[in-house]
């Protein structure tokens, strides 16, 4: 692979992993605090929306040759 599909991949991967963490993270956090779990996955959600528009928006896919 050439350094930017590399770097394209790895952008990928940290993208798909934040996601479900960010939720995981908000789960763990009503867990072990008084907070309600809707509202704990609600700002669990931030993160996860944020990446998904970084790596559509801002840095979008492109076609690999």
């Amino acid at each position: 692979m050439t350094d930017e599909a590399d770097e394209t991949a790895r952008t990928a991967r940290a993208v798909l992993t934040l996601i479900p963490a960010s939720l995981l993270a908000a789960t763990a956090a009503a867990a072990a605090f008084p907070l309600p779990l809707g509202t704990a996955l609600a700002v669990g959600c931030l993160p996860a929306t944020g990446s998904i528009g970084y790596a559509l928006f801002y840095d979008p896919p492109a076609a690999m040759e």
